[in-house]
Parts: structure tokens; C-alpha cells; sequence
């Protein structure tokens, strides 16, 4: 389960460039928050993994948020997607967060399994206990609009 996290966080912390957190510490921190949830049922690995997606989203976004207030040349943190499959593509995580913020608790879900979590179908579909197919439905209609959501505007 540690490599599992670890892969993850690295991966993480490679796509975004950072020089300043080591995926050790990464690790660490979300085993540490992930040992705190005592009164978590956890169903299987799945879940677990889930919930270090989830857990390692918030650290980056909080460590985006502190990076873009405390400094003074309000260096974007990005986050470049290597889902199978897809084509890589850098996005900013704060705007990722605006744009989970604006859907409903499942597909916010999903991304976050599928981007933070690099989850496969069968994993997002055994975690959200739906069928494999209902997940790549979600997760065609839920890119297609984070798609839309995530478009920078023109600068002039």
C-alpha cells in the first residue's frame, strides 16, 4: 500500500515540478492524516486509495494556496495529467479546485480519484461501487466539461 502511495506521489510532485516537497514527505503526510481517521470502515484497497487521493489533493491545494500568498512572484502550481490513454495536458490546481468545487460531490469524486489518485476505471468503479461502465460514462461527460471549466481565456 506504501509503494501504491508513494507511485502516486511521486508522480505528483514529478508533474508538478516542485523542488521543495519530496514524496516522502508527501507520503508521509497523508499516511499520518490517513491514521488520524480511527472511525474510517475501510472496504478495500480501493477505498484506501481514495482517500489518499483525496488526502493528497488537499495537501497540494493548501501548499498552492500558501506558495500564491506568501510570495511575490505568485508562481503557478500546476498539475499535468498522465491518465492512461490521454494525451498529458499541465493544469493549474488551484483552478482544478475552483472547477471541483463547482460540481457535485461525485464527480468532484471522481476526478479526484482519476487526477490525484491515478486510479483506473475498475478501481474508481470499485471504490464509488458502481459498474465500470457507469464510471466511464461520468468520467467522458465529467473531462469534457473540466475541459470547458479549465480553458484559459485569450490574454491580451
Amino acid at each position: 500500500m506504501v509503494k501504491d502511495l508513494a507511485a502516486i506521489a511521486r508522480v505528483r510532485l514529478r508533474q508538478e515540478g516542485s523542488a521543495t516537497l519530496e514524496t516522502g514527505e508527501l507520503v508521509n503526510e497523508a499516511v499520518e492524516r490517513l491514521m488520524r481517521l480511527d472511525r474510517m470502515r475501510w472496504r478495500n484497497r480501493a477505498h484506501v486509495i481514495a482517500m489518499a487521493a483525496r488526502i493528497m489533493r488537499r495537501l497540494l491545494v493548501d501548499r498552492a494556496r500558501r506558495r500564491l500568498a506568501g510570495k511575490r512572484d505568485h508562481r503557478r502550481v500546476t498539475l499535468v495529467t498522465g491518465l492512461a490513454g490521454e494525451t498529458p495536458r499541465t493544469i493549474d490546481v488551484l483552478a482544478l479546485e475552483e472547477a471541483l468545487d463547482a460540481l457535485d460531490d461525485e464527480r468532484a469524486r471522481l476526478v479526484e480519484m482519476r487526477f490525484f489518485g491515478n486510479m483506473t476505471i475498475e478501481e474508481v468503479a470499485e471504490a464509488m461501487d458502481i459498474s465500470p461502465a457507469t464510471v466511464k460514462r461520468r468520467w467522458a461527460a465529467t473531462r469534457a466539461w473540466l475541459q470547458e471549466a479549465l480553458v484559459e481565456p485569450p490574454r491580451s
